[in-house]
């Protein structure tokens, strides 16, 4: 499906349907590698092939084995596509995740996604939890002295309320929010609208909603040629126009 509406940063225009491939790139439990490595890497390009210029990954999904597939297969294309990834999430079993904001954690996680990801400076890094041990203004404080350092162009943080979102936006400029927002999903609607007011990209992961859609969603589907999948992603679409959304393989 070809993405012509945009979302303009600075130095880049996102298409607004993008890729998330932390399903697509790792096994059972987001844990290891996914069996059918070189389908998703196909599976990738042909999305890219067709517009999509945002992919968005994390040092957690695996942990790393997504990183690693996702340079793999953007390598025909490194220089058209905002790579996104994530860190201060730690995978330590499949199926569970714990925050780890820490200054030096981040540190060492920025340097291990560099590596894996084959970059010198990671187009977008986003803050992936905000941990509750540690005040969100001292790990947005360690992403804005690695952007100074040249590691990361834009910042941004997932997962957040309005409220740690404004905390953040007091010691770095925040270029983007990943939460989840669906259609059935809306309990981030307060922070899609902070986003929009400061003309934020708000990534929309999680973004297909069918369970609750009504027999007239569906009826306009078939009207329209479309899947319910694509009427989900037309809602968020029309919804705000800083939303984009990722969806994966889920």
């Amino acid at each position: 499906m070809k993405t012509d509406s945009t979302f303009g940063l600075e130095d880049f225009k996102i298409n607004r349907i993008g890729f998330g491939t932390m399903r697509a790139s790792t096994g059972a439990g987001i844990w290891g590698d996914n069996p059918n490595k070189e389908n998703t890497i196909k599976m990738i390009r042909t999305a890219i092939e067709n517009g999509v210029n945002f992919i968005d990954t994390a040092d957690s999904y695996g942990p790393y084995t997504s990183e690693l597939l996702v340079q793999e297969a953007i390598k025909p294309f490194k220089d058209n596509i905002m790579l996104a990834t994530k860190g201060g999430a730690v995978k330590y079993k499949p199926g569970a995740v714990m925050a780890n904001g820490h200054p030096y954690y981040l540190r060492t996680a920025i340097e291990g996604s560099l590596k894996r990801l084959e970059r010198e400076t990671i187009d977008m890094y986003f803050l992936h939890r905000v941990d509750p041990n540690i005040p969100i203004e001292e790990s947005v404080g360690a992403l804005a002295h690695f952007q100074r350092e040249g590691k990361i162009k834009h910042i941004g943080v997932s997962n957040v309320t309005v409220e740690q979102l404004e905390k953040a936006q007091t010691i770095a400029k925040i270029d983007a929010v990943q939460n989840a927002f669906n259609f059935n999903d809306r309990r981030y609607e307060a922070v899609v609208r902070k986003t929009t007011e400061d003309n934020i990209a708000f990534i929309a992961h999680t973004p297909i909603a069918v369970n609750n859609w009504d027999n007239t969603a569906f009826e306009k589907a078939e009207k329209e040629g479309v899947s319910v999948n694509q009427l989900s992603l037309k809602w968020l679409l029309d919804y705000a126009p800083n939303v984009i959304s990722i969806p994966g393989t889920s």
